[in-house]
């Protein structure tokens, strides 16, 4: 008497429900690290923003061209903005720096990842602090770096 089959059975199940499993854990890491560089492409669009406006009010006049110490960024997590002045290879320019840079917690450490802007002014519109503490530093530009 020969007895057919109309089933599977438990190996094949399990083999079938590991290789299930392997290609969901598969599908899940590779969700997950998009979901993570989604945010990160996000932060780093609201960092741009945020530098570039600055800028744009330092240039507009509604904020004086004067150093600003690094500072959090709304609604960025782990950002700081800052506002360096430095002196143009010309005499009359001076050079605004803008730089973004990317802290790592708990430690607060910068790490790699940063945006800068460089725009030049004339040297007159910048307000010059206290002769006790400087305004200007000194570039860290070459020169090839100068505007004309």
């Amino acid at each position: 008497m020969t007895r057919t089959s109309s089933g599977y059975s438990l190996l094949e199940v399990l083999v079938a429900t590991a290789i299930l499993a392997v290609g969901l854990l598969a599908i899940f890491s590779l969700t997950r690290s998009a979901q993570k560089r989604s945010l990160d492409a996000s932060d780093l669009a609201a960092v741009e923003l945020a530098a570039q406006t600055t800028l744009n009010e330092l240039l507009a006049g509604r904020n004086p061209i004067e150093p600003v110490p690094p500072r959090s960024i709304d609604g960025v997590r782990n950002w700081k903005l800052e506002v360096k002045l430095y002196e143009s290879p010309r005499p009359d320019l001076a050079t605004i720096f803008i730089n973004a840079q990317k802290f790592m917690p708990p430690d607060d450490l910068p790490a790699e990842i940063s945006f800068q802007l460089v725009r030049w002014v004339p040297k007159r519109r910048v307000r010059l602090a206290e002769s006790s503490d400087p305004s200007f530093e000194s570039a860290p530009f070459s020169e090839f770096d100068d505007p004309f």
